[in-house]
């Protein structure tokens, strides 16, 4: 999984090439675009109890979408719903 943050630093947009077969989790409501051999996903992480728990106590997206390239190389734009900056952050541990 390769990124690239273009247009910095008012209207970002993340551009982010999958391999064959790669995944990607993330909330609903930022995804731009996608190529043709990306298969999207969306469902209730947890179950309904648990997305529930996370809309309500953390604040984040009731849904997740899954992004999976198959078939090949894909690539998928996402940029913030309100004007910003994108940024990398490295994470670490488990």
């Amino acid at each position: 999984m390769r990124h690239d943050i273009w247009y910095r630093p008012a209207y970002s947009l993340l551009s982010i090439r999958l391999e064959a077969g790669e995944r990607l989790w993330a909330e609903t409501g930022a995804m731009v675009s996608m190529s043709a051999n990306v298969q999207l996903e969306t469902a209730m992480r947890g179950g309904l109890f648990g997305a529930l728990k996370r809309s309500v106590l953390g604040g984040e997206s009731f849904f997740v979408n899954t992004f999976t390239a198959a078939g090949g190389p894909g690539e998928i734009t996402r940029a913030p719903s309100l004007p910003g900056d994108v940024a990398r952050q490295a994470l670490s541990g488990d």
